[in-house]
Order: structure tokens, then sequence, then C-alpha cells
């Protein structure tokens, strides 16, 4: 429902479908777009519903405040936050651009928690992604079917929230979008991800501070460089698990961790499993290759 006062427009659509399992894993409470410019828009998560909700500037700007800390939210940014929490966000007329113009999703379920922290584990409450984010785009696909009378049953728009979590955890999209910048941090660390390399020196490599560099490649890839480095090794490391015979400490020195110990705590947190037991599963069960 479309709502104007003159001043700002609430463009929302709520779902309350009857036909719906008991305790459904994911579920679609609310999408919708807004424009906001005065100091009445205030939201104070403390005593709300449980949901959980995700927020995407399209323009201007707003304010979050976390763990008594204000951020400005601009455009290409959005915040994730579950509900109730400490949070608050609104517009304050003194600091913000107006008009505020955001598109959010409110979700719900008994499986959203884990996909909830693996987003901000990974990226934060706060994140920039860009427009042609996969999830971002899935978010405005949500929002027009929503707005067409499209979403006429519980699954199929349920289908839809699963679907954007998802993407939202995956948070990458098609190479030829990514930047220079990112392909070269990719490279150096392909190419050095078996020595000791740290962020500081991959950022002196490409000669741009540290927190430009990990403010790009989660825009970009949606995981941090860091991330994506112990990914290449693990990658490594269980190849060379599954197709040679070379000692775990050796293993551990050729794919750059610091010591053997810190190698299997990293491929347990990771894998689930020990090092040792990884290779005698792979082994037993006949696998050639096995995706990080």
């Amino acid at each position: 429902m479309i709502y104007n006062n003159d001043q700002e427009i609430c463009d929302d659509y709520g779902f309350r479908f009857l036909d719906q399992v008991e305790t459904p894993a994911v579920q679609l409470f609310a999408v919708g777009k807004q424009s906001r410019n005065t100091n009445q828009y205030y939201w104070n998560n403390k005593d709300r519903y449980p949901s959980f909700l995700f927020q995407y500037t399209l323009n201007g700007s707003g304010t979050l405040n976390v763990n008594n800390k204000t951020h400005i939210i601009k455009k290409g940014q959005a915040f994730f936050l579950q509900i109730p929490g400490d949070e608050c966000y609104y517009f304050d007329d003194k600091i913000n651009d107006a008009p505020w113009e955001f598109i959010y999703i409110l979700l719900d379920g008994v499986s959203v928690l884990p996909y909830y922290k693996y987003v901000v584990n990974h990226l934060g409450k706060m994140m920039e992604l860009a427009p042609f984010h996969p999830a971002i785009k899935l978010l405005f696909d949500i929002y027009n079917r929503a707005k067409k009378g499209l979403l006429q049953n519980a699954f199929a728009a349920d289908s839809e929230v699963f679907r954007f979590l998802c993407l939202l955890c995956n948070s990458g999209f098609n190479t030829d979008h990514q930047s220079s910048l990112i392909e070269n941090a990719k490279a150096y660390i392909d190419n050095n991800f078996s020595k000791p390399i740290t962020l500081a020196e991959t950022a002196e490599y490409l000669k741009i501070s540290q927190s430009h560099l990990s403010r790009e490649f989660v825009k970009h890839t949606g995981e941090q460089p860091i991330h994506y480095l112990t990914k290449i090794r693990l990658e490594r490391a269980t190849q060379m698990l599954i197709s040679t015979n070379i000692r775990l400490n050796e293993i551990s020195r050729l794919c750059g961790f610091s010591d053997s110990n810190y190698f299997s705590k990293v491929f347990k947190k990771y894998i689930k499993i020990s090092p040792g037991e990884f290779r005698k599963q792979t082994r037993t069960q006949g696998y050639i290759n096995v995706q990080v």
C-alpha cells in the first residue's frame, strides 16, 4: 500500500498467509520502498516484534546507532539487524541528506538466524553493496512482485526470501563487474598464499590503504580479503591431502600457515573435521576434488 503525506512516501506490503506450515524455516513479513525526510522517522529496536530487517539506501542518507556509535548510512550502503536489539535508526535533518530513500525487507523464521550470523560475521551489520549485486536485484524483484500482487502464497514468497538470504551470504557476482583493483588483489593473494602475507602487505603492494582494500574487496566480492586468503589456502591444502602423501606439517608450511597446530585449528573450523580425518574420508569415498 502506498502512503503519501506530501513529504514522505511509504510503499509497503505486508504478508500473513493463512496457508502456511506451522514453523516455517523462513517467511516474508514485509517488503517496501520509502522516502523519509523528517525527524518523525525513528525506530528503536529494543521492544519490537521479533524479526530480521535488511534495509538498503537508494538515495540520501539516514542514521544508524550501534553500540552507542552513530553511523551515517549513505547511498549504496545497507544494514542487517536482528530485532529486538539495542540498535536504533532514524532520519536526522541536521546531519542526513534528504530525502532518505531506501528499500527494505522484513523476514523471520526458525532457520534465518544462522544465515544472519553468517552475513554479520563476514560483512558486518553495515555493508556496502553495488546496485547490481544479485541480492539487491532480487530484493527489487520481490518488491515489484509484491507491488503487482504476484506473491500469492507463502511458499512462493518464502522461497524468494530464502534465495535472498543465500545470495546475501554468497555476495558474489559476475567477475565482469569486478574492478581491476580487486582482480589485482586476488592475483597477489593467489600467487603468494604460501607465504605469511598480511593484509598490510597486500595493501602496500597495491599502493592503497588497508581500509580501502577491505572496503572495496567486501563491496565487490562479499568477503574480507583475509577470508579469501584462508579459502585459497584451504583449497590448496585439501588438494594436497587428497592427491599426495605429504605430511601435515609440510602441507601447513606449503599453504602459508604459521604452524601445523594453527593449520589444524583453521581446517577444523571450516571443514568441520581434522586434516588427517579428511584425508582418510576422502580416500575411502573416492573424492578427487573438494570445493572449499
